[in-house]
C-alpha cells in the first residue's frame, strides 16, 4: 500500500500535500487522455478555500481554467455547463467559506469524527 501512495501514510498529511494531489492528478489524466478531472479539481479548489487558504484556493483556480480549456469536449460530463460559468460557479462556491464550513461540520457530526470537529473554527 505503501508503494501505491502518492501521501504520507506514517502521518497525516497536510492540506497542500493534499490540494496538491489532487492538482497532479488533474494533470496526469489530461496527460493519459483520461476523462476531465472536474471532480478532482472542484473538491481541489473547496477544500483549500474551506482550509482558508486562500493562495492554494487561486492555485487551483488557475489550474481549473488551465485545464477546462485543454480538457476534450468529448471528455466532459454530461452536464456541463460550460468553462466559463463552472469557474464562476466555482470561484463563488469558494468564496462562500461559511457554506463550506457547514458542510464540513456536517460530514464530521455524521461519520463521528469529533476530532475534525474539535478543529473547526
Amino acid at each position: 500500500m505503501r508503494e501505491q501512495s502518492r501521501l504520507p501514510l506514517d502521518e497525516l498529511p497536510s492540506i497542500d500535500e493534499i490540494v496538491r494531489e489532487y492538482h497532479a492528478e488533474a494533470r496526469r489524466r489530461l496527460e493519459k487522455g483520461h476523462g476531465a478531472a472536474v471532480p478532482e479539481m472542484e473538491d481541489s479548489v473547496l477544500v483549500a478555500a474551506a482550509a482558508g487558504r486562500d493562495e492554494l484556493t487561486a492555485e487551483g483556480l488557475v489550474l481549473a481554467r488551465e485545464l477546462a480549456a485543454a480538457w476534450p469536449k468529448s471528455s466532459m460530463p454530461f452536464d456541463w455547463p460550460g468553462a466559463e460559468a463552472w469557474l464562476d460557479g466555482l470561484a463563488a462556491r469558494a468564496d462562500d467559506r461559511e457554506s463550506l464550513l457547514a458542510v464540513v461540520r456536517g460530514q464530521a457530526a455524521q461519520h463521528k469524527l469529533g476530532k475534525v470537529r474539535d478543529h473547526l473554527t
